[in-house]
């Protein structure tokens, strides 16, 4: 039995050792395209007193990546999604899903701290969040205007409970 056990055991601590060695493997974050995991969002959020259409974002277009996320390229995201209001309304959600879920948590950074908040015609965001959950970035902003409609802190509870309850908030 002694014998047994000290042949089991440095098998063990060697299996022990090489399991602390290994990643894990980025999380996953909602299915579905970003387009789709908005409708999910609003699917979970109290219903918006404003008219919104959403749109897949293209990301080969320069230009419109950085209008609607302050990103300089979409080099890091494998698709993204933009909803906002119809009549040029301090009033943007944007979802992105990066190609590595190791980039998430500076996508999302980037996002927040160099989005256009007077993107639109005489109106600015006076608020805005971004979080990311696995591989998708969420960032929205919007004027406190909005208020009774949807605020930072009601979409990201949406997004979070799109996500399973597990996001990790940004600003």
């Amino acid at each position: 039995m002694k014998k047994l056990i000290s042949l089991l055991l440095p098998i063990m601590l060697l299996l022990s050792f090489a399991a602390c060695g290994e990643k894990a493997a980025p999380q996953k974050g909602p299915e579905g395209t970003p387009g789709e995991i908005i409708d999910k969002i609003y699917e979970n959020h109290q219903p918006l007193k404003l008219s919104v259409f959403t749109m897949d974002l293209d990301l080969t277009d320069p230009d419109a990546v950085a209008y609607n996320t302050g990103l300089e390229s979409g080099d890091k995201l494998s698709a993204a999604a933009v909803s906002e209001a119809m009549m040029g309304q301090a009033y943007s959600l944007v979802v992105a899903r990066v190609k590595d879920a190791a980039d998430a948590a500076q996508v999302a950074k980037d996002i927040y701290d160099k989005v256009n908040t007077a993107k639109w015609i005489c109106v600015e965001a006076d608020t805005k969040t971004a979080a990311y959950c696995g591989d998708v970035v969420m960032f929205f902003m919007a004027g406190s205007q909005f208020a009774e409609s949807a605020t930072t802190e009601t979409m990201l509870e949406a997004f979070k409970t799109v996500c399973g309850g597990n996001i990790t908030v940004i600003g």
